[in-house]
């Protein structure tokens, strides 16, 4: 795919800043895809990053400083990928007009669409598609508003960090761009006329995105992640924070239930129980979705982020959802060795689109 990008095809550093992790690579765009040099990730220091909120700046600063100094990063301009539920995302319908009159036309009604001070938030857009209503010829827009305080202590870090801020991306557009770009999604499932369910699993919370052709339909933010599944397995064991990650990794099927009561199972009918929980969260946004239009379906569901290297949770998705389900591990048009579900935010944010 030949998309043409609004930025010189120099090297960045992308840095996806959650509650959990902080990741970062380092790559840039090439005639082919992305390319990634270096990667790394830090654990991010505990309630110094909350739900897109830097809590305490000096902290992340530290870590972070520290760590691109020991990698020896020379590469100053940096791209961040965020994602909080105070971003305020609204599907609306405008007349169809050109391009250049569509901003004209939300500044004018953005009061109708965000219900505290608009100044107080930075607006972008993306065109979803064109419809009829009423023989009428229409724009379908997804608005994503994020509050100007977000944006300027995220920027400020960067510059702390005598680093150059350039972009702040919307984690599900960095996904989507990805789709986009690419043809195939683990050397099998291809990704043009198909409806995606990007699933972000992460720690605090766990982002539900619907995408079609590399767009974005619906985004939510489900406020229920890996953190509440850790707290539901230490409510039954005293597991350290080391052997609690060693255990999860040792779950080899989720989806099996097995009559045995031994710690193991116990543990998997705990983790198991818990997603169950917030598959039926996730299930409104589905239905939300398919609810819509009569010819709306969900082709694929795309599993990513640190909750998705749990075994056999595909399978489990795919028996609760009857909807395949595949965690993300490469895509075609990106050259990446590292974890692809663990960074894929990150490495969509190197990607430039022009509107």
């Amino acid at each position: 795919m030949n998309l043409k990008t609004i930025f010189p095809k120099k090297k960045v550093l992308s840095i996806d800043i959650g509650s959990y992790e902080i990741k970062v690579v380092e790559g840039k765009e090439t005639k082919n895809g992305v390319k990634v040099d270096n990667h790394f990730s830090i654990l991010t220091p505990e309630d110094a990053y909350m739900d897109g909120e830097i809590l305490d700046k000096d902290l992340i600063y530290y870590v972070l400083n520290e760590k691109i100094k020991n990698k020896k990063i020379r590469t100053k301009d940096v791209y961040l990928t965020i994602n909080s539920s105070s971003i305020i995302t609204r599907e609306v319908t405008i007349p169809k007009v050109e391009e250049e009159e569509i901003e004209n036309i939300l500044k004018f009604q953005i009061e109708e669409y965000i219900p505290t001070e608009s100044k107080d938030y930075v607006v972008q857009y993306k065109i979803i598609d064109n419809m009829y209503q009423d023989n009428v010829e229409k724009l379908n827009v997804l608005l994503i508003a994020v509050p100007q305080d977000i944006i300027e202590c995220h920027f400020q870090l960067i510059k702390d960090l005598d680093l150059n801020p350039l972009v702040l991306d919307y984690q599900p557009n960095s996904i989507a761009k990805v789709i986009k770009t690419n043809s195939f999604v683990n050397n099998t499932y291809p990704t043009e006329n198909i409806t995606f369910a990007a699933i972000d699993l992460g720690y605090n919370n766990t982002k539900v995105s619907i995408i079609q052709n590399g767009v974005i339909i619906v985004s939510r933010i489900i406020e229920m992640g890996m953190k509440h599944i850790d707290q539901n397995i230490l409510n039954f064991f005293n597991y350290t924070f080391e052997e609690l990650e060693e255990k999860k990794l040792e779950i080899v099927d989720i989806s099996r239930i097995e009559e045995k009561y031994d710690d193991y199972n116990r543990l998997v009918n705990i983790v198991r129980n818990s997603i169950e929980n917030l598959n039926d969260r996730i299930d409104i946004v589905f239905r939300y979705y398919l609810s819509r239009e009569v010819d709306n379906k969900i082709n694929i569901i795309l599993l990513y982020g640190g909750g998705a290297n749990i075994g056999g949770l595909p399978s489990l998705f795919s028996n609760y959802f009857d909807i395949p389900t595949i965690k993300v591990e490469s895509f075609d048009n990106i050259v990446f060795s590292g974890n692809m579900s663990k960074y894929i935010n990150s490495i969509g944010s190197i990607i430039r689109l022009e509107v």
